[in-house]
């Protein structure tokens, strides 16, 4: 909005609440700025290093006659403003005029007695102090305009606009909780998906830029983003789509950024990524990159790469592995790929076709066992491929176990 409008879009940190505002909570809203690229023009600004410009302002009140010190059970002083009955009203820009009876809004306290203020009276201030001209929050916030509202009157600050977008639902229609999932920047960021997925998937949950368009960038938002196209009603957070629409930005990404994305992802994940070739890691992204919606996701995937302890599909065990004649047919398989000198993709699909017409086998009963033996899956990219990376010796030594141990295999082998 700031952008298109071209005003200043200034980070202001909200931490009057001492017991919630803590380093590791700023320190996370400003990493998930700065991760989704979402770069402020001023600040950040602290309300709690401000705390005597809101005593003078509260004091302005007091000297006016707007508002009173509150003496509590313990002899401290708070300070609350005195609301005037009427009617108040506002032109939201979002849900057009609202109207409220402030003879139902008690005399709210403004400034605590530890000095701090309150969340409506450090907003009003803030915004008159940095000239905030407009409003833009979530709806829940509706309730919090009147006392606003009176605090700029009382002052005789100028109006901003206001506008109060919808709330972001969970799938199942209630306010989204931690209950729907992740609900923080940080915890999509570790779960692997790329900051601008996140921004475009946001920014369509209530808003449309005009037509059908799912997927844009953040300079085609700023060039059509309008409030007239922000929706009344809220929207719903939906995992799925969240998904597909990252998959579609990892599809369009480079292999060569994409290959330096996974290797810091797997490396914070606990993958020991140190001996691992540049060329072999980019061929894996290549091998995978049409398969993966989120890096969480590669690395579920192509896990049995970088570890011994092969984790076995039970259901795949069952229903490819404990087969009367797969035991026969696998030790075939190993006979022939043994042979193969020139560990590749074409050698390797030559040598296990050329076995299936000698045996008189589908190459589908061939390859599912094969499958399953080497990965530890029924699913997974290309056999040949998949053998090509994983390598002569790892490949050999997997299948040999399975045909050694066909009958005892758990849920994790460590070979």
């Amino acid at each position: 909005f700031a952008r298109y409008n071209k005003g200043v879009f200034l980070l202001r940190i909200e931490d009057t609440d001492q017991q919630r505002s803590t380093e590791e909570a700023t320190q996370a809203i400003l990493d998930s700025m700065k991760w989704l690229g979402l770069d402020w023009d001023e600040g950040p600004y602290f309300q709690s290093q401000r705390l005597a410009i809101y005593k003078q302002y509260a004091e302005k009140l007091i000297e006016q006659g707007k508002a009173f010190y509150d003496t509590d059970a313990e002899g401290r002083k708070a300070i609350r403003f005195k609301m005037q009955d009427g009617i108040t009203e506002i032109n939201d820009l979002i849900h057009g005029t609202i109207t409220f009876d402030a003879s139902l809004i008690e005399d709210f306290v403004i400034l605590k007695a530890d000095g701090f203020p309150t969340y409506n009276f450090a907003c009003v201030v803030d915004d008159a102090d940095m000239g905030i001209t407009h409003i833009i929050r979530g709806d829940d916030h509706i309730s919090n305009t009147p006392k606003q509202i009176a605090l700029y009157k009382a002052f005789g600050f100028k109006m901003p606009e206001f506008a109060h977008i919808p709330m972001i639902l969970g799938e199942d229609g209630s306010r989204l909780s931690k209950r729907h999932g992740a609900t923080s920047v940080t915890e999509y960021r570790d779960k692997g998906y790329l900051h601008h997925a996140l921004v475009n998937f946001l920014a369509l949950l209530g808003w449309s830029p005009g037509n059908d368009q799912e997927i844009i960038s953040i300079t085609e938002m700023i060039e059509k983003f309008t409030l007239k196209r922000v929706n009344k009603t809220s929207a719903q957070f939906n995992n799925i789509k969240l998904d597909w629409m990252n998959g579609q930005y990892i599809k369009s990404t480079p292999v060569e950024q994409l290959t330096i994305d996974t290797k810091r992802f797997f490396e914070k994940s606990g993958i020991d990524m140190t001996n691992i070739p540049q060329a072999w890691l980019t061929n894996l992204v290549m091998l995978y990159h049409e398969r993966f919606k989120t890096f969480q996701d590669l690395l579920d995937q192509t896990r049995f790469f970088f570890t011994d302890a092969i984790e076995y599909d039970r259901a795949a065990v069952d229903k490819f592995l404990k087969k009367e004649g797969v035991v026969e047919l696998l030790k075939e398989v190993y006979s022939a790929i043994s042979l193969v000198d020139n560990f590749d993709k074409k050698n390797m699909e030559d040598s296990l076709r050329a076995l299936t017409v000698k045996i008189d086998v589908s190459f589908s009963r061939l390859a599912q066992p094969l499958r399953v033996s080497i990965t530890g899956k029924s699913v997974s990219a290309g056999i040949f491929e998949t053998m090509e990376l994983l390598g002569k010796e790892k490949a050999l030594k997997r299948l040999g176990y399975t045909i050694q141990n066909l009958c005892e295999i758990s849920e994790t082998i460590k070979l």
